[in-house]
């Protein structure tokens, strides 16, 4: 167990400085601490690795942020597909509506096609 200079246990932190990137290294667990650096966990990375991890993380952010992006436009289709499917069953209704009334139209105009028969007959056999 390693205590930091405010006699804290140490927690592990990374380093994401381009002259350490990836290194892992002991600080204070209080973020406003005076104590600051405490110590690295693991040697000097290599040349190579430090020029590799940096271009590593640039395209790690650059895929979360189009993910990111995606993401958001995936959420905007399928609010204006919520709404198209709204827009959908409004017109249903509409279309189910009409029906209906254009059913009591042929009812009507039967009825009055039937009345005007029973009234030519009864006018005609009279």
């Amino acid at each position: 167990m390693v205590l930091c200079f405010c006699g804290k246990v140490v927690v592990v932190k990374m380093s994401w400085t381009p002259l350490d990137p990836g290194r892992r290294f002991f600080a204070c667990p209080m973020n406003d601490s005076v104590c600051g650096f405490i110590g690295w966990l693991y040697p000097l990375m290599c040349v190579r690795a430090k020029a590799i991890i940096p271009g590593l993380l640039r395209n790690l952010n650059s895929v979360q942020e189009r993910c990111n992006e995606l993401v958001r436009s995936m959420n905007m289709l399928q609010e204006q597909c919520n709404g198209l499917i709204y827009r959908n069953n409004m017109l249903v209704a509409n279309v189910k509506a009409l029906k209906d009334h254009n059913l009591k139209l042929k009812m009507y105009m039967f009825g009055s096609w039937f009345f005007f028969v029973i009234v030519s007959f009864c006018i005609w056999f009279v």
